[in-house]
């Protein structure tokens, strides 16, 4: 979990998340797709998954440094919340004694069926790490190979098993590409599922989003605050939608983007609109939520392309001046 705004532990993240075989291979066991930045049990948590032999939750917690009490005090607080079995990982860079030692006797005296492994991150991901951190935000994730080159990334130093940890018996897995298009919810769901495919570039998509059911609208962050992207496959006068929106402190970089509207048609979409401060393209939703996502993905990744290219350009420029 990244603390005071460093992208570096969601950087790392997203690269376990692409390459889950490292984790695999931490467990000794087969992992499902995992989730960045996912709620279990209260807990907004780096990387979710599922035992794909056993069915239980495999939960990680990510420290780009020596355990600290934040870390500690969150881990003690998960295990107390606990009402099922669980595989948890903590990777940091190293361990304190006293805090090994917590965690020892939190997990012996819980009475539930829990397995934590420390698992200790090796020292020469920083350097990588910190060119991915520093780069372009939507060229990030085509270069995550950096972090590929540091051997023997992951070492497991210490196992804490509760015995009821044995006991677990298999149990169904959840399938989180099963989705139910009578629920806004799910639809909401897919959306961001279909989008994370079409540009996965975007590294706001690859975190997890809360859905409530009287929401049919996604919001991304655009790159700035004051910037957003709001995407909808069917709201309730039946249109779908994607909008990139300036609040009024960013409307000179609408003006930049806005003053072509022809060029905006020519490279997004000819149903596009630039006014009141938004870009965006609408058109009645189709008979098939599948055929509706389909569209909104080649409209939003050609808005990625064409607008939010140049202007994280623009806004990477800006900060090397501040």
């Amino acid at each position: 979990m990244s603390l005071k705004g460093s992208e570096r532990e969601f950087i790392f993240s997203l690269y376990l998340k692409e390459h889950k075989s490292l984790l695999e291979d931490v467990v000794g066991r087969g992992l499902t797709d995992l989730l960045l930045e996912s709620y279990w049990q209260g807990y907004k948590l780096d990387l979710v998954g599922y035992d794909k032999v056993m069915g239980t939750p495999t939960v990680a917690e990510l420290w780009l440094g020596t355990s600290d009490s934040y870390h500690q005090e969150r881990l003690l607080s998960l295990i107390d919340a606990l009402d099922e079995g669980a595989m948890l990982l903590y990777l940091a860079l190293g361990f304190q004694v006293t805090h090994v030692r917590e965690l020892e006797q939190q997990v012996g005296s819980s009475g539930k069926p829990i397995k934590l492994l420390l698992v200790r991150i090796k020292d020469e991901i920083m350097e990588p790490l910190e060119k991915l951190n520093s780069m372009h935000k939507l060229k990030i994730y085509g270069s995550l190979g950096l972090l590929g080159e540091v051997p023997n990334l992951l070492r497991v130093v210490k196992t804490i098993e509760h015995p009821l940890y044995k006991q677990l018996s298999p149990k169904p897995v959840p399938n989180s590409q099963e989705f139910d298009f009578t629920k806004r919810v799910d639809v909401n769901r897919y959306l961001l599922y279909r989008l994370r495919e079409a540009v996965p570039n975007f590294l706001t998509l690859q975190r997890e989003k809360h859905f409530v059911e009287d929401n049919a609208t996604i919001i991304l962050g655009g790159g700035r605050t004051g910037i957003q992207f709001y995407i909808s496959a069917r709201n309730r006068r039946n249109q779908a939608f994607v909008q990139l929106r300036f609040d009024e402190s960013n409307t000179e970089l609408f003006h930049l983007f806005a003053a072509k509207p022809w060029l905006l048609r020519e490279k997004i979409d000819e149903r596009i609109k630039a006014q009141d401060n938004t870009i965006g393209c609408y058109f009645k939703a189709f008979d098939t939520v599948e055929a509706t996502v389909d569209e909104l993905a080649q409209v939003f990744s050609r808005m990625i392309k064409h607008i939010s290219y140049p202007l994280f350009d623009i806004l990477q420029y800006e900060n090397q001046m501040v």
